[in-house]
């Protein structure tokens, strides 16, 4: 019965779009009850309490899986970074907007639920949430603030601002709160959660604009430095952006501008106009992990040029883009032979950096990237999105931030009197501000790989996938049939991305 409701349902939807000629409506119904067949099979035979972690063994989901670092204690332990729980439940608030289907919408705060019940007392998170009787002793959980219990409240309360866990954790909180009070359905506790995870990020902030890598500061070591690594600086922009966007208050862009002030000050100077990894208290480049030198960093400073237009346009300050120019020319003149960049780049000579290791527990520079370590990336494609950055600095510049952001909205294509299209109109527009003309031609576009996500699922709404033989962890994982979260993913994104063209969502 289910099923005939879903398919009844998806059915008006596509009629009341308007002239249906251009989609093929029994594929979008497909396309909805794959979506709903992936998540009720997650939620009902992969979730404990709501959470996942990365990989599951197909034949048996409820025993324990895989996260990050490896094969995880028990089911009550759930694995925030992505692919885990955070990102799960993001992929069931995008079914919902595509559908309307109150069973992604559910499904969604069943998981804010989950990361709700291990919010720090601090006001983020940990990568890890136990469920468990242990893990309530080995946590200070903000629920059991005010406990006579002193084993619930001595645990570990210090949240990481790192690999972007208490960031996408914060996404969906506020994702999912927002959804709710659309309808008149507020949730408290994911309301209540939300917001101080907001007042945790405030707190964290240094005066100067920075952040550490968690906190409370520990005391000693790189981690209380001032970050940019794993993406800490520009996670923290993001999240306090669509915080004020969503709850006004003027704390949170504040912090916004002294975010951006702080990257306008880190910014080092010739012959390397980029930024480092991380800062010591001097505002000096300071080393991490061995294998992480003070030097001027490509990987992470590609990610600063990104933030900084989106910083001009959310603040209406142009002087958020004074930094691009000098890095833009930096990349384009620090590329390598191969068309790659290093990441790193000697301090004062710009030379490129890397290192050697024989077994990942000693390093040593070297100018010569032969024999590196495959576990990092000593080298990649950091710059590849640095022209398109020029290319929207240039229109920011021409057009003002708020016109700019007018046209990037609406999708308004710049003549050739005004310049080049708009590097960011596509990213910005939502299905809803397409013509359905459009609408209907990027629907078309998707057909292929939707029909080709559909043929992968089986009969129990799930993608099973085997470990190739040259997987790196092959060993522990090689053998065995498995679910994976980012599978999931990636496959319910092309669905729903579908049906909110189809849907006009």
């Amino acid at each position: 019965m289910e099923k005939l409701i879903a398919g009844v349902y998806l059915m008006t939807m596509v009629m009341m779009a308007g002239p249906a000629q251009a989609v093929d409506n029994e594929l979008a119904e497909q396309a909805h009850e794959a979506l709903r067949n992936a998540t009720i099979y997650l939620t009902e035979e992969v979730a404990y309490e709501g959470g996942y972690v990365s990989i599951y063994l197909a034949d048996d989901p409820s025993q324990p899986g895989w996260a990050k670092l490896g094969f995880r204690p028990g089911r009550t332990w759930h694995w925030l970074q992505s692919p885990g729980s955070p990102a799960m439940g993001l992929s069931y608030v995008n079914a919902w907007k595509a559908t309307g289907d109150e069973l992604f919408l559910d499904a969604a705060v069943q998981t804010a639920h989950s990361l709700v019940w291990g919010q720090l007392q601090s006001g983020g998170w940990d990568d890890y949430i136990d469920h468990s009787p242990e893990g309530e002793r080995t946590y200070f959980y903000r629920r059991n603030e005010g406990s006579e219990n002193p084993e619930l409240t001595s645990g570990n309360n210090r949240s990481t601002l790192d690999d972007n866990i208490t960031q996408i954790v914060m996404r969906l909180l506020m994702a999912v709160d927002q959804e709710l009070e659309k309808l008149g359905k507020r949730d408290e506790s994911i309301h209540d959660a939300a917001i101080a995870s907001l007042e945790f990020i405030l707190s964290s902030q240094f005066e100067n604009g920075a952040w550490p890598r968690d906190y409370p500061l520990r005391g000693r070591g790189y981690g209380d430095f001032y970050m940019y690594n794993d993406g800490v600086h520009f996670d923290n922009l993001d999240v306090l952006m669509i915080g004020y966007r969503n709850y006004g208050d003027q704390r949170y862009f504040d912090a916004v501008v002294r975010g951006g002030e702080f990257i306008i000050e880190s910014q080092l100077p010739e012959p390397h106009p980029i930024w480092a990894q991380q800062y010591d208290f001097d505002m000096q480049p300071a080393w991490a992990r061995r294998m992480e030198p003070a030097a001027a960093c490509a990987g992470e400073s590609a990610g600063v040029l990104r933030i900084l237009p989106e910083l001009a346009i959310f603040t209406g300050d142009t002087r958020f883009l004074d930094p691009i120019p000098a890095a833009v020319a930096w990349y384009e003149r620090s590329k390598l032979e191969d068309g790659t960049w290093a990441r790193y780049y000697e301090l004062k000579t710009n030379r490129p950096l890397f290192q050697i290791s024989m077994d990942r527990t000693a390093y040593w520079l070297s100018y010569e990237d032969h024999d590196t370590p495959d576990h990092y990336g000593f080298k990649g494609n950091y710059g590849q999105g640095v022209p398109r950055v020029a290319e929207i600095t240039a229109q920011i510049r021409k057009l003002g931030p708020e016109e700019y952001d007018r046209q990037r909205r609406q999708g308004a294509e710049v003549t050739a009197r005004n310049g080049p299209a708009l590097a960011t109109d596509d990213r910005q527009r939502q299905p809803s501000d397409l013509t359905e003309a459009e609408r209907m031609e990027r629907a078309r576009a998707m057909q292929d790989d939707v029909r080709l996500v559909l043929q992968a699922q089986d009969d129990q709404g799930r993608w099973v996938e085997t470990v190739p033989p040259d997987h790196r962890f092959v060993n522990l994982w090689g053998g065995h049939e498995l679910i994976s979260m980012r599978t999931f993913q990636n496959n319910m994104g092309v669905l729903s991305h579908y049906l909110q063209f189809v849907n006009g969502k």
